[in-house]
């Protein structure tokens, strides 16, 4: 007796609240953490309590039952292989998933009727093969809550029937030209496309079709060329805010032709308020900014912000293009590239605010 009771007064720790208990664990791997359920009853489900979960491959597989039906909200499934690897039909029917990433070498065979994720908000998809035409559209029809979907890489034999149609989706990042529709509470897209990507006829028309309605978009350089494929191109009546970032430079010639279908694009933005690019898009791009200047230049935009800005000459003069047709414009913000000096953004300062502006109201900001 007296020996149980010294040792319940050297257990101390087991005596804790499960909130320490769990803070404790998190600072262990997960194998390490399982481990401690061999200890005294009082930690042999405190594990399963943990905020994050990390198994290997191997752990997986070595699980014969793969069930996820224990609260868990977050997900992450992430493998490299030579093969590919069908998901269970569990993982499509957890009621407390909140956000699932299934990343690498994954294969989506979606039966009708089989999903049921009611709180799932967040999906994000990248190098997966969907195994039918139907799978997606039966994934999607069964995450009544979906808000954020991410879609990279992603494809099916039959490419052109992969339609993705959400009527709450409100956010959308995609890289391939996907049949889009009834996005009607669409307020975000991000679209990063390269030519060999949007091959299909009459894609690239469905597409910006499909998000005419969005607020905010952001257009990867890489995909301003496929503006000129759209016959015609929709008019963007609610469109505000425009970001075009661009990196890998790669083949000219695809910036000259991106070149045109930005002019394109300026003149389908009545509305357009925001515009954010890189000083890379002056050089490649700009270029082509139109001798008639787009009306939403003339009388809407209202904040412009060019990153990685340089005391070159065409730099300031593209510069000087928006101070001098800018009719609505309030702040102009550049930020300088890491090797420009403080003496040259004194240059770059001087030149732009001796120069003739359109706008009154005009606030410049040299970073």
């Amino acid at each position: 007796m007296g020996k149980e009771v010294n040792r319940k007064k050297a257990d101390r720790i087991s005596d804790l609240p499960d909130s320490i208990l769990t803070h404790i664990l998190s600072f262990l791997s997960t194998n390490e953490a399982v481990r401690t359920s061999i200890l005294p009853t009082r930690w042999r489900y405190l594990f399963a309590l943990l905020p994050n979960l990390h198994f290997d491959l191997e752990d997986v597989l070595r699980r014969k039952n793969f069930n996820i039906h224990r609260g868990v909200k977050h997900l992450d499934l992430n493998i490299y292989l030579d093969k590919f690897i069908t998901l269970p039909d569990v993982l499509f029917t957890c009621r407390t998933l909140v956000s699932l990433k299934v990343d690498k070498d994954f294969v989506l065979d979606v039966p009708r009727g089989v999903v049921h994720l009611p709180n799932l908000n967040t999906l994000h998809l990248e190098s997966v093969k969907f195994l039918n035409d139907d799978s997606i559209k039966n994934l999607l029809s069964g995450c009544s809550n979906l808000e954020d979907m991410v879609l990279k890489q992603c494809y099916m034999e039959n490419i052109s029937k992969f339609n993705i149609s959400h009527q709450l989706l409100k956010r959308l990042t995609i890289d391939y030209l996907y049949s889009i529709e009834n996005l009607q509470s669409l307020v975000k897209a991000d679209i990063y496309l390269f030519k060999t990507n949007y091959t299909r006829q009459g894609g690239a028309t469905t597409l910006f079709r499909g998000i005419c309605n969005v607020p905010s978009l952001i257009l990867w350089v890489t995909s301003l060329e496929l503006l000129l494929s759209c016959k015609p191109l929709p008019v963007f009546a609610t469109f505000f805010k425009l970001k075009i970032p661009c990196y890998d430079l790669c083949r000219e010639y695809s910036y000259i032709r991106g070149g045109k279908g930005l002019e394109t694009l300026l003149s389908s933005l009545p509305a357009l308020e925001k515009l954010e690019f890189s000083q890379v898009l002056i050089v490649l791009i700009l270029c082509f900014l139109p001798e008639n200047v787009p009306s939403c230049l003339l009388y809407k935009l209202k904040a412009i912000k060019i990153t990685n800005f340089t005391d070159e000459k065409h730099c300031i003069g593209k510069a000087k293009y928006f101070l001098k047709n800018g009719g609505a414009l309030q702040k102009l913000t550049i930020l300088t590239a890491p090797d420009v000096s403080v003496e040259k953004q004194l240059k770059i300062s001087n030149v732009l605010l001796a120069s003739p502006r359109e706008s009154k109201q005009l606030c410049i900001l040299i970073v």
